[in-house]
């Protein structure tokens, strides 16, 4: 009998542990400095310091960006730029760096700066001053034929000595009919009167007057001796002077294009954040008051200011105002409720 040996060979695999090249990991990039959200003065020199790292290989390029500007570029991991923003417009600006690597995987930074002033007057201006009775003392500035006050009335009598009825409590002020003279400051805090001055409903601004639509409007009410509360009328000559068409004026709402960043004080130190922000070539050096509803609630500190006219609006309980808005340019003309707390700003006689 035959036998068949049947041998079978048996050939291992040879397990390769394959080397799989590990992927080239991004750089990390910072700015020092500014820090985002930074707010430096128009005039200042800014270091901008970037630093960049990469744990699996080198730098090979880092720059840096003034609002897509190119301002600095090296090779290497650390890069520090002096940023002059004399010539930087108030508002908005982003500090920006890119870092590279030698794999070419690149990181980008950016930081959003606030380029700002002080605000105040217009130093390219020539103001006056003026005192009320309460001593609290305002600049004043001629804007084509009229003088105005520089800034927010804040006083709490009348030019004879007698108070204007100060009231804080929400439900006393609800309560007023259309002859209640009041006043107050925004949320009842005496600090916001130092730049924003107070809030009066229009009986407490008209004294007793009644509507006026002359020029000058013949109201001192709660202006001091020699100086009067402007017309509607009067309003429309300052923003035909800085600008504003005669229709234009005589429109409602949003009118003109761009009076009121004209009259608003420069820079954010009062204003909310804005694309531009005031110019105040006029000198006017508008703040934003706020003001306070019928039902005496405050609203808006920071986004609008708020001027009561002279003017009512005929057999109605509403008398005309004028606002100014943040992050609008122009000039809003309208009618609201007398018991409404607005700011003032009065005209030389």
């Amino acid at each position: 009998m035959r036998c068949v040996l049947s041998v079978v060979i048996l050939i291992p695999f040879l397990l390769f542990t394959a080397c799989k090249k590990k992927e080239n990991a991004a750089p990390t990039c910072e700015i020092e400095n500014p820090a985002d959200g930074a707010r430096v003065l128009q005039g200042d020199r800014v270091p901008v310091v970037v630093n960049a790292d990469d744990k699996d290989g080198a730098i090979t390029e880092l720059r840096s960006f003034i609002d897509g500007e190119l301002t600095g570029q090296t090779d290497q991991s650390s890069l520090t730029y002096e940023w002059n923003t004399s010539a930087a417009e108030v508002g908005m600006h982003v500090v920006s760096a890119i870092a590279t690597d030698d794999g070419d995987k690149a990181v980008t930074v950016n930081h959003d700066v606030l380029v700002d002033t002080e605000g105040g007057f217009n130093p390219d201006l020539t103001y006056g001053t003026v005192t009320d009775i309460d001593g609290n003392n305002y600049g004043t500035i001629a804007i084509g034929d009229q003088v105005w006050m520089a800034g927010n009335l804040k006083v709490t009598r009348y030019s004879d000595g007698s108070d204007i009825p100060m009231v804080t409590g929400e439900s006393e002020w609800a309560a007023l009919d259309l002859d209640g003279k009041a006043w107050s400051w925004y949320e009842n805090l005496a600090e916001y009167g130092d730049t924003s001055g107070a809030l009066y409903t229009w009986a407490a601004v008209m004294n007793g007057a009644v509507s006026s639509e002359a020029i000058p409007s013949g109201v001192q009410g709660v202006c001091p001796a020699g100086w009067h509360l402007p017309s509607d009328a009067e309003w429309k000559i300052l923003e035909m002077y800085l600008g504003m068409s005669q229709e234009s004026a005589d429109n409602y709402d949003w009118r003109g294009t761009d009076e009121g960043v004209q009259l608003m004080e420069t820079g954010f130190t009062h204003w909310n954040v804005a694309d531009s922000g005031g110019t105040n070539s006029s000198g006017f050096t508008a703040v934003p008051g706020g003001f306070r509803g019928t039902k005496g609630l405050f609203y808006s500190f920071g986004q609008y200011a708020t001027f009561w006219t002279a003017t009512g609006q005929g057999g109605t309980d509403k008398a005309w105002y004028r606002s100014l808005y943040f992050n609008n340019d122009k000039i809003y003309r309208q009618y609201n409720f007398m018991k409404q707390g607005f700011s003032v700003r009065c005209v030389m006689d």
